[in-house]
């Protein structure tokens, strides 16, 4: 689902109007080159590196897609054959492609994500409307993406060979950063933010000359002589122009103040005039972080007078600085991979230092955590913790050794006490962690800072703060303890409270604790990176629910292959596993459904019941404790995506009891493999029909698990649909793309074109729950060139409903 949402905003993406402006003001900017070439001049300069192109794969998506039919539910054996095309025009010129996808809707594109849903959702009732009024498929100007395109596209391109990448952040940073590091001859997409990177050079796929390997090379060094500006002023630039951190809203006062000193006043107030204004005033400011920080004062930021540097620092990409930001501001927005916090007004700090005893050794740690707040929004600095964290780590030598007797860190952590310190600023200052033994048996010398009488006195008052398992937090302001301090459980920090904010431990708020519980995570990750024995112990899924929901205790036990479905999700091998097991949160764009169509459900709600066992899979409901809820972002009718839908997790119905993700994707042997099987089908409500699918090939089994399913939850579903399906699985297999290119139709029907997007996010649902059980089935037996054609169908469906035979239906295909 997530490469297919993001698609939708991908497009507009970027410095607003600035594509456009270099297209009509600076028509020197656009280059036309020769890739060939570049690849060969390339060889030469660089023997042993050959010559790569990182692809933008979002922004390439609707370029590739050319077939004619496109409304009926996608030609996708005609579509892998273009994108087949694609790549060995690339292959017979030397050039090696890398293709990345978003694998993340970011929570600063929320909005913009939401509305975008909105309109598409009026676009496709407008185009349900025309198929209904005219029983065809309109021309190209009202042309939707097939449901699920760039989804599949991903598995597409990676079955054909090709370096595909999912993303763990907006893909745009990746991609520049990606063809900074590997040396590429360019980045191949459309998204303008490419011109504002300091990269390797930026081509556009509107422009690509497949035939000739022909395009159009965008030069930022002509943009910047045209604006009269440098390269340097760039990032700056395009923050002023209003970007994904700084909103345009707060800029329409900054714009008419440069209009009105600027030579272009008197030619209106257009984007046009706007960009040269903007860069005009920049261009007589001197490049250091004093003038960013003016700028900064004029500008109208609210209480957040950061959003202008962290703009700017966004653009920097790894090892690069800048004039207009100090150099720890930008090792902070490295180390934090572009995040931001909201606006705030309050702010509260916490020092933290954390003491975890694993195999009878300390890791200590001290973060410098900032809460920033509204009534009912809490929100975490994420790039100050997250610098905090990868700089003021210690670990003794030798600590990272596997043992025999190395606990969970969930045991440890259950365990951690809280020491309430008031007013200790002076724990600033990581301490330098050496070796420190267990205080069970013997003395345990806490290392201090040098001058720390704080310190010396929490220890005094507290007993050893060397003691297992004890974590030290400096609480001010109103959240302090006005008690005398002692050590408090973990989870009762979890429940303080605030004026500025509800009870932190309920609702659906984001509790400032959750900044502490983030610090812990933290560090019992970074272990599991050295230790072995942790892979598979991941203390608190990350799926939002631990610590958002009220009534929720941490279970005893919980063991998530967590490395491994982040591997898979970025090697574009499993399907939306990590962004559940790390965020408990998914995301759905919209499909080709008619909302005026009531005897036939949204696809987002006939398919919730098989998520929900999906996700009681991934979440292990049934190892005792309350299973954290699932936020899904779903576009269907009468959803105004206001806020998630809360989705509780609901066991399948495996005999025995659900296997856990360790047995599922690690063990071995026949049992397992039935397990897998087995597991799989009770997500569909089929685990008595195993022995009969299993007898099928993999993808007509596939297919009519999910047919089956179909049946079961659309009442409104007739034999003639059912024959339909059932006569598309059987004769596409022997149909190729060409044939089915040239298959003709004499008109198309709205409720045929509604079911076979229904189909097709069921595929999508196979996937999910393919990838959660240990992939009993190969990924590409579920793909829809391997089962599906839309106007096959549309010709077997309009077929079923005017009565023909079944002989007639299959085409001879009787087996």
């Amino acid at each position: 689902f997530l490469s297919d949402c993001c698609e939708f905003w991908r497009s507009a993406m970027g410095v607003r109007g600035l594509q456009g402006f270099v297209a009509r003001v600076c028509p020197h900017a656009c280059q036309t080159v020769d890739l060939r070439e570049m690849a060969e001049k390339h060889r030469i300069d660089h023997p042993d590196c050959p010559p790569v192109i990182v692809v933008d794969a979002m922004s390439c998506v609707r370029r590739w897609y050319t077939p004619e039919s496109w409304v009926c539910g996608g030609q996708w054996r005609e579509y892998l054959a273009i994108l087949e095309d694609f790549i060995n025009a690339f292959m017979a010129a030397g050039i090696k492609l890398v293709f990345y996808f978003d694998g993340v809707v970011e929570e600063k594109k929320r909005d913009e994500w939401i509305k975008r849903r909105m309109k598409n959702t009026e676009e496709i009732a407008r185009l349900f409307q025309f198929i209904k009024t005219h029983r065809k498929q309109p021309g190209r100007e009202m042309f939707v993406l097939p449901s699920a395109l760039p989804t599949f596209t991903r598995y597409a391109l990676k079955s054909l060979g090709q370096k595909t990448i999912c993303t763990l952040q907006e893909a745009d940073f990746e991609v520049a950063a990606y063809g900074l590091q590997h040396n590429c001859i360019g980045i191949l997409g459309q998204d303008s933010d490419y011109l504002i990177y300091d990269t390797c050079p930026y081509f556009s796929i509107e422009n690509l000359r497949l035939d000739r390997l022909v395009t159009v090379r965008y030069s930022r060094e002509v943009l910047c002589r045209v604006l009269g500006i440098s390269l340097t002023h760039l990032p700056l630039f395009a923050c002023l122009l209003g970007n994904d951190i700084v909103p345009e809203s707060m800029l329409e006062g900054f714009w008419n103040k440069c209009l009105t000193s600027s030579p272009h006043r008197n030619r209106g107030y257009n984007r046009t005039n706007i960009l040269l204004s903007v860069a005009n005033y920049i261009s007589k400011m001197p490049c250091s972080y004093s003038s960013l920080k003016h700028l900064e004062e004029i500008l109208p930021l609210g209480s957040d007078k950061t959003l202008l540097c962290r703009g700017v620092s966004s653009y920097l990409l790894p090892g690069q600085q800048s004039p207009w930001v100090p150099p720890n501001e930008t090792n902070c927005q490295m180390l934090s991979l572009q995040q931001q916090s909201a606006l705030c007004q309050d702010k509260e700090i916490f020092q933290v230092t954390c003491f975890l005893n694993l195999n009878d050794h300390f890791i200590a740690m001290t973060i410098s955590l900032f809460l920033k707040y509204q009534v009912g929004h809490v929100m975490g600095s994420s790039s100050c913790l997250a610098q905090q964290l990868d700089t003021e780590m210690y670990f003794p030598s030798g600590m990272f050794q596997p043992s025999d007797h190395l606990c969970s860190p969930l045991d440890s952590l259950q365990q951690v006490k809280v020491f309430p310190v008031l007013g200790m600023s002076e724990l600033g200052t990581a301490p330098q962690v050496g070796c420190h033994q267990s205080r069970v048996d013997r003395e345990n010398p806490l290392p201090c800072p040098a001058g720390h009488a704080a310190l010396d006195a929490a220890q005094g008052s507290a007993g050893s703060l060397g003691c297992e398992h004890t974590l030290l937090v400096k609480l001010t302001g109103q959240a302090a303890y006005s008690a005398t301090p002692s050590a408090k459980p973990f989870l009762e920090l979890l429940s303080i409270h605030s004026p500025s904010s509800p009870n932190l431990w309920s609702g659906l708020l984001q509790p400032k604790c959750r900044i502490l519980y983030s610090a812990l995570l933290k560090l019992v990750r970074f272990a599991q990176t050295h230790l072995s024995r942790f892979l598979w112990m991941d203390p608190f899924p990350p799926a939002c629910g631990w610590y958002t929901q009220p009534g929720v205790t941490l279970p005893k036990e919980h063991s998530i292959p967590l490395s491994l479905a982040k591997e898979q999700h970025i090697q574009s091998e499993n399907y939306s596993i990590f962004n559940i097991l790390s965020h408990g949160e998914i995301e759905c764009s919209n499909s080709l459904e008619d909302d005026y169509d009531t005897e036939i459900p949204g696809q987002a709600l006939i398919y919730r019941p098989a998520r929900q066992h999906i996700y009681s899979i991934l979440l292990e409901s049934g190892k005792g404790g309350t299973c954290p809820l699932v936020k899904e972002w779903f576009v269907y009718f009468g959803n105004p995506l206001k806020q998630p839908d809360l989705i509780q997790p609901v066991q399948p119905p495996v005999t025995g009891g659900t296997p856990n993700l360790k047995t599922l994707w690690l063990a071995k042997g026949p049992d397992v493999e039935k397990q897998r099987y087995s597991t799989f089908l009770a997500c569909f409500h089929l685990q008595d029909e195993m022995e009969e699918l299993q007898a099928l090939e993999a993808p007509v089994a596939g297919f009519c698990c999910l047919l089956a399913y179909l049946m079961m939850q659309v009442s409104s579903l007739s034999l003639e649909d059912l024959n339909a399906f059932l006569a598309l699985i059987l004769c596409l297999k022997g149909k190729s793309a060409a044939q089915l290119t040239g298959l003709q139709l004499a008109q198309v029907d709205p409720r045929a074109v509604h079911l076979g997007a229904v189909l097709i996010r069921g595929l999508t649902t196979l996937l999910m729950a393919n990838s959660a059980c240990g992939f009993p089935f190969r990924m590409d037996d579920l793909m829809p060139w391997v089962v599906f054609d839309g106007k096959l169908f549309q010709e077997k469906y309009q077929k079923a409903h005017q009565g023909c035979s079944v002989e007639e239906l299959l085409e001879g295909n009787v087996s």
